[in-house]
């Protein structure tokens, strides 16, 4: 049971990641309507680690999901217990 969790802990980073992404991009664009420029390179960095935290929860996700991903090799298979 404890892999389903590790499983769903990765989907919730990569929200969470995305949520930092798209909240830097508002915040961004709405300074940028009022005048503001002081804190710009924040937004943006905040940008750049909301979409590299995403696509790295991702890859860990499949990885843990057991999945294939491209060019690959497909994960061992499991042994049985008697």
């Amino acid at each position: 049971m404890s892999r389903r969790t590790e499983q769903r802990k990765w989907g919730i980073r990569t929200l969470l990641f995305l949520g930092l992404a798209a909240a830097s991009i508002i915040i961004s664009n709405w300074m940028r309507m009022t005048g503001n420029t002081d804190v710009i390179l924040l937004t943006a960095i905040g940008t750049l680690a909301g979409l590299i935290g995403a696509t790295v929860s991702t890859i860990k996700g499949f990885r843990a999901w057991g999945g294939k991903l491209p060019r690959e090799e497909p994960p061992p298979p499991r042994r049985q217990r008697p």
